[in-house]
């Protein structure tokens, strides 16, 4: 479901499902004495559009405001697919600035239809190329990994998958968990497992998993708060989540899967950000997608939400280990982005919810 939240800072009612908020501080007066950085500071609203979870997503917003307080920002939540069609149907009279999506895939998409205005700013173009559109349209903020999480007080190490593959043997039958076919994040990872195991391989794990009892949820969260419970011992899960789950004192671990000898190695996935055509503050909008891609806005993704900057140089929350540790899958979600369609058509016709 679609939530709007008011503003931080925000001064005006919301009269309508989504309203940009109208109000912002008075200018100080044009006079001489009045500082040149004071009389340019920006001012004015934006609205952003965002799949991530509120509570990932405030922190980011809240710095943003310490350093441009005058500027408002009011967020839109919900699924991806709600807010990828909210942006379809809007595109003749555009209500939003900026998306924020979880899932390169789904970013991909509405930039193939057109959704996107052209961003080549110095902070977008200096994101690597496999994380970006080639015009800026879209861009990558954070990177994560597949991985496995695990209850501690249920599982031993010796009993530990050491593959994804692993989680549909007959031995995990009931105790695993999931995200379904909605999630951007298990269709990708699926993308993936097409391009480097074949669709014979893939549609005989996914029908492992559900043969299995494999319980699928329509987000992460739902999983790695199973796991924690001692609801479920394993979660196939972005690997940020282990870490929400550990900070909040819950018994679990983690596997980095796949990492042996002709394995396949994780994928990465991206959480995104773009500039929607016709913005109707494009200007503050542009403002907003650069300060998460400066090093302040990196460093609270990091340290906040446990996630890989795509900025090099900033420091990783304590307990991440580096990327560099592992085997990544060479698999490119941007290069198999045309690929997607068959994905999910084979995920539906293999039994995955």
């Amino acid at each position: 479901m679609l939530k709007l939240k008011t503003p931080i800072h925000l001064a005006c009612a919301l009269t309508a499902a989504i309203v940009v908020a109208a109000c912002s501080a008075p200018s100080a007066p044009d006079t001489p004495s009045t500082p040149a950085k004071e009389q340019a500071a920006p001012a004015g609203s934006i609205v952003v559009y965002t799949s991530r979870a509120e509570a990932l997503f405030k922190p980011v917003v809240a710095a943003f405001n310490e350093e441009y307080p005058n500027v408002t920002v009011t967020l839109l939540t919900g699924q991806a697919t709600e807010l990828a069609a909210r942006l379809l149907e809007e595109r003749n009279n555009p209500r939003a600035d900026v998306y924020i999506s979880t899932d390169m895939l789904n970013m991909l998409s509405l930039a193939e239809q057109g959704v996107f205005e052209p961003n080549a700013s110095a902070a977008v173009m200096a994101v690597p190329a496999e994380y970006r559109g080639e015009d800026g349209s879209w861009v990558a903020l954070t990177l994560r990994l597949r991985v496995i999480m695990y209850n501690t007080t249920l599982v031993q190490p010796d009993e530990l998958p050491q593959s994804v593959l692993d989680l549909a043997d007959a031995k995990w039958k009931g105790q695993v968990g999931s995200a379904n076919s909605t999630n951007g994040a298990m269709i990708a990872h699926l993308a993936v497992l097409r391009e480097k195991l074949g669709d014979a391989q893939t549609e005989s794990f996914i029908k492992g998993l559900t043969a299995n009892d494999t319980q699928f949820f329509g987000g992460h969260t739902d999983v790695r708060k199973a796991v924690g419970a001692g609801e479920l011992k394993l979660g196939l899960v972005n690997h940020y989540y282990y870490h929400l789950s550990k900070a909040e004192g819950a018994p679990v671990g983690i596997v980095y899967p796949d990492q042996g000898e002709g394995q396949m190695g994780m994928p990465v996935n991206t959480t995104n950000a773009a500039l929607v055509k016709g913005a109707p503050h494009a200007d503050l909008a542009r403002l907003f997608i650069e300060f998460m891609l400066s090093p302040r806005g990196q460093q609270i993704y990091a340290e906040r939400n446990f996630e890989y900057p795509v900025v090099p140089g900033v420091a990783l929350a304590e307990g991440v280990p580096a990327l560099d540790q592992f085997k990544l899958s060479p698999v490119s979600l941007k290069a198999i982005y045309g690929d997607l369609a068959q994905t999910k058509a084979l995920a539906q016709s293999a039994g995955l919810p």
